[in-house]
């Protein structure tokens, strides 16, 4: 019995072994890394996009081959971030390491001409500088020093929020959780720092005499988060109440971490790399087991799009990982539309290996999601497929779709979602939701709905209850409306303010933040 345990222990580690080594990263563009350049087109994942030096090389074909996009960035030394506005192809900010100010550049078309939009400080040198809010793709948040900036306008222009971040002014990395007002912070030499009021102040939640290099938020478990540790004892930390907690992951103790990024589909896998131990980290059940991966040279960021195109930047270059169980069904395109509120999704195989079938998943608020149909698959072929399902009867509102692939083996793939706009139906209720931006200068939007014709008032008062302007005062049908708000044509001040929507019996209020 004790020979036949160790030869099954022995077993078990040889698989172990076979596994880790069957997969490898590729080196597919050199380069000089820093910081995070790597991003990907979210409305199609075989464009990537990455930056070294001053430059951003550009892959059509899933990161296997790339070229130089437009022209060299202005003064630019090394390229920190890349950020894709994913609903304008060819428009991106950048963050870059310059002298005798880092900047923030911005093009329309890929590359062709760099607009400044900001040179007033530097950035941390090993940093993330610029992050996007998931739930509001047009803003971004920035860091110079103490200053905690915010863009609604996909970088074109930048407000300062707050200037009390706390006792360092070397920010590593910016995360905000989707749908919600919390922000963290890693930073250089103290700790995480976490905001609940969309950056206006902050407040430590965590300690450390090292680094924080990078933070990474899970899309689609609430809460979750992961940051890594440099120094101070190195290390790995998990949080599961949306960052006010964090807790060290033993198997990383003493290792200096760098880069982590989770899989934007499948919160349950993680990927993690060292700063300089040849090593990065894969998890598919959320932490509780790793599998060690070999990799080349200085490590900064890890970047996954799927379970089956994962990315890291190096000190040498891109890399891609490669692995024979990358066996997928090659998806084209999935998309869909909309007419007279019935929904039409439409998705295209080039080839199929062992596919059972497709899984039809529908969410509303791209967390949770339900499945609707299957819908079966032609096994294996080399040959081209279109697939089509019509989904009817949903509600006015956002509506996301997503396939899960599924093998014959059982073996599960999800794709990106698809996100539609279902406009007509019966409004039900009153409703005035939250202006946004918020905090905003000088312009923010109100949106309400009325569920049958009202006389309408929407006014904002100050603190003392003085009125300070009226925005609606009229007769509407039933509907949904947006409001602009326009601070500059009231002279106000900074400050809290109420706005107040009054029609019949119903009232409702809510607070925004004017910052000048």
């Amino acid at each position: 019995m004790k020979n036949f345990s160790i030869l099954v222990l022995f077993f078990v580690l040889l698989s172990s072994f076979l596994f880790a080594q069957s997969y490898q990263w590729q080196l597919k563009q050199s380069g000089s890394s820093l910081g995070g350049p790597i991003d990907v087109e979210k409305f199609n994942t075989n464009n990537v996009y990455y930056g070294s030096g001053n430059k951003i090389y550009r892959s059509t074909d899933r990161g296997e081959t790339f070229t130089q996009m437009g022209t060299n960035i202005p003064g630019a030394s090394s390229v920190k971030s890349v950020t894709l506005k994913d609903d304008a192809p060819g428009t991106m900010v950048v963050a870059v390491e310059s002298s005798p100010n880092d900047k923030i550049y911005k093009t329309t078309d890929y590359g062709q001409t760099w607009t400044l939009t900001n040179d007033e400080g530097q950035m941390s040198y090993f940093g993330i500088p610029v992050t996007q809010d998931p739930s509001h793709p047009d803003t971004l948040f920035t860091m110079i020093g103490v200053n905690f900036k915010m863009s609604t306008d996909f970088g074109s222009t930048w407000t300062t929020i707050s200037s009390n971040f706390g006792p360092s002014n070397a920010p590593c990395d910016i995360e905000v959780f989707p749908d919600t007002n919390i922000i963290l912070i890693g930073d250089n030499g103290t700790g995480i720092f976490r905001s609940t009021n969309y950056g206006l102040s902050w407040t430590q939640v965590f300690s450390t005499s090292g680094e924080i290099p990078t933070i990474a938020v899970d899309f689609t478990n609430p809460g979750i988060a992961w940051a890594t540790k440099w120094g101070g004892g190195g290390g790995f930390l998990k949080s599961t109440d949306y960052g006010l907690t964090w807790v060290a992951q033993p198997s990383f103790a003493g290792v200096n971490m760098w880069g982590v990024h989770t899989n934007p589909n499948d919160g349950n896998e993680v990927f993690a790399g060292c700063y300089s131990c040849g090593s990065t980290w894969r998890t598919k059940n959320g932490g509780s087991t790793w599998l060690q991966i070999p990799i080349s040279s200085s490590h900064y960021q890890v970047y996954i799009t799927d379970s089956m195109s994962v990315y890291a930047a190096q000190s040498s270059g891109l890399y891609k990982l490669t692995s024979p169980f990358f066996i997928p069904v090659e998806l084209e395109s999935f998309i869909a539309h909309v007419i007279e509120n019935k929904v039409y999704l439409e998705w295209i195989t080039a080839t199929e290996l062992n596919n059972s079938g497709f899984e039809i998943q529908h969410s509303t608020d791209n967390q949770s999601y339900n499945k609707v149909a299957f819908v079966p698959g032609f096994g294996t072929t080399t040959e081209k497929h279109n697939y089509s399902y019509t989904v009817e009867n949903l509600t006015k509102g956002i509506h996301y779709f997503r396939l899960k692939q599924i093998d014959y083996d059982g073996t599960e793939t999800l794709t990106n979602a698809v996100e539609i706009s279902i406009e007509n139906y019966f409004i039900k209720d009153f409703s005035l939701e939250q202006n946004y931006p918020n905090p905003f200068n000088p312009v923010t939007n109100i949106k309400y709905a009325i569920p049958s014709g009202q006389l309408v008032q929407l006014k904002v008062f100050d603190l003392l209850g003085n009125e300070v302007a009226t925005l609606v005062n009229q007769y509407q049908d039933a509907g949904s409306y947006q409001v602009k708000f326009e601070s500059d044509k009231y002279n106000l001040p900074s400050g809290i303010y109420i706005y107040k929507l009054q029609t019949g019996d119903f009232i409702s209020t809510r607070k925004l933040s004017l910052i000048k």
